[in-house]
């Protein structure tokens, strides 16, 4: 009862340091990154939302739909652009198969690129009246002419992203509508306006925004995120708009006359050639979460598979394990040569517990037993686990990857093959090294079944990465009990002879 009291209080002990090393760095997030102090300055000092454009709600603007479009088409996207207000109403990742054109959008007749001069009788025109439209080749002209100025959008496409020179004559400066966030499944992720304020990449809340916020300095890009997605622009940006309406956030952005605008998936790959790989959430854990992002990602630009990029990451931290795992699986030996002196122990000092345990920690320290050994690694992997977890909700390429029955390695297994096999693997580590105390082996089942239920609801790739790094576990701890047990095997021969 005793040995079951401290492995008991081991497992408690390693929970805590685990609960720790959270609250440690979540403090280090709070006290020592100004991110958010200067994310909450920039908002207060800048807001002066007299000076932002009225977005012309609840007038005549959500009756006037527009019914003359003109369609275009890429090897990566497709979109219609209505005549009326020269905007894009229709946008599809074709990769991924995803309309990007929300729902609000469409109901309140605001789309993407659509611009605003601050002047409502100017807006008002510049909303409803058609625009000529022209496409040769990769480049979309849409013009609008008036008596006293007119304005003329230019879209020129470079594969991944767009370049839009906006020119006026006769008017002041304009905003241009990066629209409103794709709603999908957050899962723990941002989702609303993001920007990178000089070099720090702002994300906000759309609960705290106001409802009109204007924001200006440096601004290298500024747009509307999802989990998956985002759609904005980025260049050289004096000012951005935000507009709360309900649950969502509209975003303009001022323009001196060139941008690149990028509406699709978040692709590590399209974002990082066209310098927008910060709008990717690393989320706070950012630290280990980033590096361990862009390794896996280029495994998987060379291997071309995230089945494959997820079991050279498992096989990475085995590698880096291993001296903690030999003498972890060493020690656990140790323990079981231990189990007759143990019982003759508890036997002795039955009615003395605490002369018991002295006694058993005067064994331990007689054969080189550390109690805690065999937890150390499972709480050096703590962080990457977590890092692991947030890099599979935010790797947009994992809808696309599956793994025979498993359609995507970002969502659930269907069938829960994957969690019930981690299961397996975790009872089968305890058969390969068994603890002496009955009750302890029963303990670790008992885990693997509550930990095959806690796993059924995960990201198929984060379940396949443990299952994995069960099955390599098996494999070091079998190699190390052939190598640690034949010379003894064989010195036992030469002596009976």
């Amino acid at each position: 009862m005793q040995k079951q009291d401290i492995d008991l209080k081991n497992l408690l002990v390693i929970v805590i340091l685990a609960m720790l090393f959270i609250f440690a760095y979540q403090a280090y997030l709070v006290f020592f990154t100004p991110q958010t102090p200067q994310q909450n300055q920039s908002l207060q000092e800048n807001k002066v939302s007299e000076s932002l454009p009225q977005l012309m709600l609840g007038t005549s603007r959500e009756k006037a739909k527009p019914s003359n479009f003109v369609t275009y088409k890429s090897q990566y996207f497709e979109l219609v652009l209505s005549e009326e207000g020269g905007r894009i109403v229709s946008f599809k990742d074709v990769k991924y198969n995803r309309e990007l054109i929300t729902e609000e959008e469409r109901k309140l007749n605001l789309y993407p690129l659509e611009v605003f001069t601050g002047d409502p009788q100017i807006d008002s025109v510049l909303s409803s009246e058609r625009y000529k439209i022209k496409v040769e080749k990769n480049r979309i002209t849409l013009s609008l002419y008036q008596e006293n100025w007119n304005l003329v959008k230019v879209l020129e496409d470079e594969g991944t992203y767009f370049k839009v020179y906006i020119k006026t004559n006769n008017l002041p400066p304009v905003f241009v509508s990066a629209g409103t966030h794709v709603k999908e499944d957050a899962f723990y992720t941002h989702a609303g306006p993001v920007m990178k304020l000089g070099d720090k990449t702002l994300r906000l809340d759309i609960k705290d925004i106001q409802a009109k916020e204007l924001i200006t300095g440096d601004i290298k890009f500024a747009g509307v995120e999802s989990r998956y997605y985002y759609k904005g622009f980025s260049g050289k940006i004096p000012a951005v708009g935000i507009y709360k309406q309900d649950d969502t956030a509209f975003l303009l952005v001022q323009t001196l006359g060139e941008l690149n605008l990028y509406m699709g998936a978040k692709e590590y790959a399209r974002l990082q050639a066209i310098g927008l790989s910060d709008v990717i959430d690393y989320g706070t854990l950012k630290l280990i979460v980033k590096p361990l992002f862009i390794f896996m990602y280029w495994i998987y630009q060379h291997l071309h598979s995230w089945v494959f990029s997820i079991l050279a990451l498992t096989l990475l931290v085995r590698i880096l394990m291993f001296p903690l795992t030999y003498k972890s699986t060493v020690s656990m030996m140790k323990l079981s040569e231990l189990a007759p002196k143990m019982q003759q122990l508890k036997e002795k000092y039955k009615d003395d517990p605490v002369k018991f345990q002295e006694e058993m920690m005067k064994l331990y320290s007689e054969v080189g037993f550390n109690p805690a050994s065999g937890c150390l690694p499972i709480l050096l992997q703590i962080p990457v686990f977590f890092a692991l977890y947030k890099v599979l909700i935010i790797t947009v390429d994992l809808q696309l990857e599956g793994l025979l029955w498993v359609p995507s390695l970002s969502e659930k297994d269907p069938f829960y093959v994957l969690p019930i096999l981690m299961g397996l693997t975790m009872i089968a580590q305890q058969f390969i090294s068994p603890s002496p105390e009955k009750s302890q082996n029963l303990m670790m089942y008992i885990s693997a079944v509550i930990f095959t239920f806690l796993f059924a609801n995960f990201p198929s790739g984060l379940v396949l990465y443990w299952t994995f790094n069960n099955i390599i576990s098996l494999a070091q701890s079998y190699v190390i009990k052939k190598l640690t047990t034949k010379p003894k095997a064989k010195q036992t021969k030469g002596k009976k002879r």
